[in-house]
Order: structure tokens, then C-alpha cells, then sequence
């Protein structure tokens, strides 16, 4: 008998539990407001993320055509470290490139 008696307890706990959370959960939900910053002035800013953004495009195209011109001389020579380093470097001025091309992220 007092074992059915703890099951009881145990049941109405854990309902007082779940029904204070749904009720604190919701009332967060409810509580909630959107902020729009229609008003905010980044001009200063979005003139040096577009010099930058130049930049890094140059920058990258020259890094890609130096990795292209290793890799290319890396097959002249049969040197297998030499297409390695030619293809990395290639590939990571495609990836300076390809961050460069990012401006979305700005919001520009």
C-alpha cells in the first residue's frame, strides 16, 4: 500500500514539474522581440571591407598562379614534393580568392 502511495506522489510531482516548465518555457517564448538595426550607420566600415575585399582578390590570384607555376615546374622535374607544394599553394590562393568573394557576410 504505501508503495502505490509513493507512485502516487511521484506522479503528481512530476506533473507540478512539467506543467512549471511548460509555463516558464512559454512565458519566454511569449517575451520575446525582435530588434531590427534599420538605423545604423556603417559606412565608414563597409568602404574598408570592400578595400580589403579588392585586395584580397589580387592577392589570391597571384598566390593561385605562383602554386600553378610550382606545380607545373614540379612535373618538368618528376619531383613529387614539388606538385605537393604546387598544388597546396595553388589551392590556397583559390581559397584567398574565394574569401574574398565573401562580401555577403558583411551584409555588403
Amino acid at each position: 500500500m504505501r508503495k502505490n502511495n509513493l507512485a502516487v506522489k511521484i506522479k503528481n510531482l512530476n506533473k507540478k514539474v512539467v506543467s512549471t516548465f511548460n509555463i516558464i518555457l512559454s512565458s519566454f517564448i511569449l517575451s520575446t522581440t525582435q530588434v531590427h538595426a534599420a538605423g545604423s550607420n556603417t559606412s565608414s566600415i563597409d568602404g574598408f571591407i570592400s578595400f580589403i575585399c579588392d585586395w584580397l582578390l589580387k592577392i589570391g590570384g597571384v598566390v593561385a598562379l605562383i602554386g600553378a607555376v610550382m606545380f607545373a615546374l614540379g612535373w618538368q622535374r618528376e619531383d613529387a614534393e614539388g606538385k605537393s607544394r604546387g598544388l597546396m599553394t595553388m589551392m590556397a590562393g583559390f581559397m584567398v580568392v574565394a574569401i574574398s568573394q565573401a562580401k555577403g557576410l558583411f551584409g555588403l
